[in-house]
């Protein structure tokens, strides 16, 4: 039998990844690394900017898409994991 895999934590350790990922995009911004990424970024996390409001809306973005991301991937792991045991 295998072990489950708690959908929410998988989901809240995704969202922290990925709000990591946000910030860390939004730091090199503003150093003037990686400018190039702001606006791909800001076309999937509506309102992320170089802006410290655009970090937050950005980051709550991220969050929310992590958290669903991750609940999503361990409900079709475990669905996947009991119909081959």
């Amino acid at each position: 039998m295998t072990k489950r895999i708690d959908p929410w934590a998988l989901g809240a350790s995704l969202g922290i990844v990925c709000v990591i990922f946000a910030v860390f995009i939004w730091i090199a911004a503003n150093f003037g690394w990686g400018e190039e990424l702001v606006p791909i970024v800001s076309s999937i996390y509506i309102g992320f900017d170089k802006t410290a409001l655009g970090i937050l809306i950005g980051s709550v973005w991220a969050f929310v898409d992590g958290v669903i991301g991750g609940a999503l991937l361990a409900a079709l792991y475990n669905f996947f994991s009991e119909l081959s045991s």
